[in-house]
């Protein structure tokens, strides 16, 4: 069940990513990169829990920091979206200030892999997630704007993942937390993306105009 939940968000993401990607606005394509490396990152999730038994724990810790390696960059892009959305012109955003984000996440995976300790991650993701969580509200509470109100939807359900799987709550022996987890980050992932995409249309509608 963790492979085929796994999955699902693999192939979704690859389908978010074409859809995003047809957008000629950095805030869809920031989205569109960082559902595409969750997904590859769940890729590598599934691929770890099938054959750890056959090829042993060495393999498995291998595939596993891979996994926690995408899921780190896919930060990166995660903060991206939503400071573009928050900038001045919404296509520019401030270098200094990514190159510094660039920084410490390649410190985070330096760190993950000498220490291998991925809670640290989780932390992370969580504290990205809640500043695009805020940027949307603030920009759903000024403009009431659909696009916004679903990502922060969006975000709001995928934070439930987490206390999911922090607190290891299982339905069924054969649906444990693991596949919960994944399948709130599905639907979540499917919210945030229809938030996006509306969005993203009106960003390519402003630009038209101006």
């Amino acid at each position: 069940m963790t492979i085929i939940t796994n999955l699902m968000i693999f192939i979704f993401s690859i389908f978010c990513f074409n859809q995003l990607s047809k957008f000629n606005n950095s805030y869809a394509n920031s989205w569109a990169w960082f559902v595409l490396l969750v997904g590859i990152s769940s890729c590598f999730g599934s691929t770890a829990h099938a054959v750890h038994y056959q090829l042993g724990d060495v393999f498995f810790d291998v595939v596993f920091y891979i996994m926690n390696a995408f899921s780190l960059i896919s930060i990166y892009f995660c903060f991206k979206a939503p400071f573009i959305y928050n900038s001045v012109d919404r296509v520019n955003p401030n270098k200094k200030v990514m190159y510094l984000i660039m920084l410490w996440i390649a410190s985070l995976l330096i760190f993950t892999l000498v220490r291998n300790n991925f809670l640290i991650i989780k932390v992370h993701a969580g504290i990205v997630l809640l500043f695009s969580f805020i940027v949307h509200l603030i920009f759903y509470i000024r403009t009431k704007e659909k696009g916004s109100r679903l990502v922060v939807t969006g975000i709001g359900v995928s934070f439930l993942s987490i206390i999911v799987h922090s607190l290891k709550f299982s339905i069924h022996e054969w649906f444990n937390y693991k596949d919960l987890a994944h399948v709130i980050i599905f639907f979540s992932l499917i919210i945030i993306f229809t938030g996006v995409k509306l969005n993203a249309e009106k960003l390519n509608i402003e630009a038209a105009k101006n």
